[in-house]
């Protein structure tokens, strides 16, 4: 008999709630099913309000109840699609959609409602993935950087990867361990001045910005925040890079075009995620994107060029630039489910072992 494993994601940029389905085949896997559910934009604006808020807490909230049916309508959906039954589905890795994480503050907290996504669905969910890593001493992030250590052991190969969502992560085989961090903002910060300057969600292939001049003093004064010269692990999120560091940077020098700040926004991304690839000497030389910005020419060629990395098209197990997230979590799933503890990590700065995730 068949046993499957859902995972399901949403990431900061808030373009979809994501699900994989994973077929459990001992330590390897295969992606038989993954769907974005589109989230409209009452939906969004509702989360960047509530996030602005800097809330505290969010469980009696409404708006949580209303997030948690539409992840509910969401996974019944592929269920049906994929024509799996219920009674297969081990567990469902749920990350929930983050509102602020502060590990600085021993804190992360995101909207649905594991337990009653457990109840209707009469399937365990695991959740409180950040929360936990925290509690053991990490940072709560990036928890991906424990999936591609596992994917380098089970491939035989020593692949660097690079998730280009709201914000940037890399993971580096350095020897027989991996290092994996937030380097800083990718999307995030490109997408809110497309929104706020130029009414569109998003710059396609990176095409506007490749209009734009790079404001290099801009550039040189962003490169000077304080977060770039930490050492991993670390990581970072909204509650640091959003529209007031922007507007924050821009006061600080005389006015520029809209356009060019774009296209320096962009370039941020590429600078600094370059700059931390070129410091690992013996790096390997292929490197696998995935998440929104894997599909932003302009990004990734930029990186290419200034890494001089091999860009890895394909993976093996089913997984792709889009469904790669949410399989992680179903994965993260399918360990918790096992009883595995994740040793202490250099990857989120663990310092215990620990149970990753709680069981609803």
């Amino acid at each position: 008999m068949s046993k499957y494993y859902l995972g399901v994601m949403c990431g900061t940029s808030l373009d979809s709630i994501d699900i994989s389905i994973v077929k459990d085949m001992g330590e390897k896997f295969k992606v038989i099913g993954f769907k974005e559910y589109v989230l409209n934009q009452k939906v969004k604006d509702t989360i960047n309000n509530i996030k602005s808020s800097s809330p505290r807490k969010i469980k009696a909230h409404k708006f949580d109840i209303e997030i948690t049916n539409l992840v509910l309508s969401h996974i019944k959906d592929l269920i049906t699609k994929t024509k799996i039954k219920k009674s297969d589905i081990v567990a469902i890795g749920y990350a929930g959609i983050t509102l602020c994480h502060r590990p600085d503050l021993k804190k992360s907290l995101y909207l649905g409602n594991p337990k009653i996504l457990s109840t209707v669905l009469a399937i365990p969910v695991i959740a409180d993935f950040r929360q936990t890593d925290i509690n053991a001493g990490g940072q709560g992030a990036p928890l991906t950087g424990l999936f591609h250590k596992h994917l380098n052991l089970i491939t035989n190969k020593a692949l660097i990867y690079l998730n280009l969502g709201g914000f940037a992560n890399i993971s580096i085989p350095n020897g027989r361990t991996i290092i994996s961090y937030d380097v800083g903002p990718a999307n995030y910060l490109i997408d809110a001045w497309c929104r706020e300057k130029f009414d569109i969600e998003f710059d396609l292939d990176g095409r506007l910005a490749s209009k734009g001049d790079i404001d290099l003093a801009l550039l040189k004064l962003m490169l000077k925040d304080k977060y770039f010269k930490k050492r991993p692990p670390k990581s970072t999120g909204f509650e640091l890079f959003n529209m007031d560091w922007i507007k924050q940077c821009l006061k600080k020098l005389p006015p520029s075009k809209d356009i060019n700040i774009l296209a320096t926004l962009t370039y941020l991304t590429v600078i600094i995620i370059s700059n931390e690839l070129n410091k690992y000497k013996s790096k390997p030389g292929s490197i696998f994107f995935y998440g929104g910005g894997a599909f932003n020419e302009l990004i990734v060629q930029g990186i290419i060029d200034l890494t001089k990395l091999k860009k890895v098209k394909t993976m093996k197990y089913g997984i792709n630039e889009k469904n790669f997230e949410a399989t992680a979590f179903a994965w993260l799933a399918l360990k918790r489910m096992r009883g595995v503890k994740f040793p202490k990590s250099s990857i989120t700065g663990a310092a215990k072992s620990y149970h990753l995730g709680n069981i609803y």
